[in-house]
């Protein structure tokens, strides 16, 4: 093969490389499995600490397993936020998890259906129990279909 030859047919190879990445591996705007953290996310709030995984079961059923830790000793408990949206266009699903006192942590594992679409979660603060001041903003911790 000349060299000539030869340079079309890397080229060719490597457009066809260009090609596959783009049409089948996933975006750099959606989230992956595996570990989140909200903090520095802007999902976030001073007192409050958000983190956990989210695995892919051989059932093809979501498990959200979180973590939320009362950072602060201001009187405030924290909470989690996690709204789980689903490909029909219109369910989804509202969970929360409180963490009360200065360094207090609390874990829970939610399962989502197959038929997910994605994940968002913020962290508040409580009062009472009560909702007392939340993130403005939502971190995407999965979503399938980007």
């Amino acid at each position: 093969m000349n060299v000539r030859a030869r340079r079309r047919a890397q080229s060719v190879l490597a457009g066809l490389g260009a090609l596959l990445a783009v049409f089948v591996m996933p975006g750099q705007a959606h989230a992956a499995l595996g570990p989140w953290n909200l903090e520095g996310t802007g999902a976030g709030v001073a007192g409050a600490h958000a983190w956990g995984t989210l695995t892919l079961g051989t059932n093809g059923r979501y498990y959200l397993a979180a973590n939320i830790k009362d950072t602060a000793a201001d009187g405030h408990g924290a909470r989690l936020e996690v709204m789980a949206y689903y490909n029909d266009g219109w369910s989804d699903r509202y969970e929360n998890l409180n963490a009360t006192g200065n360094q207090a942590t609390n874990s829970f594992t939610w399962n989502y259906a197959p038929d997910l679409n994605y994940i968002d979660a913020r962290e508040c603060l409580t009062e009472q129990g009560a909702e007392y001041r939340c993130a403005t903003s939502w971190h995407v911790i999965h979503r399938v279909n980007p």
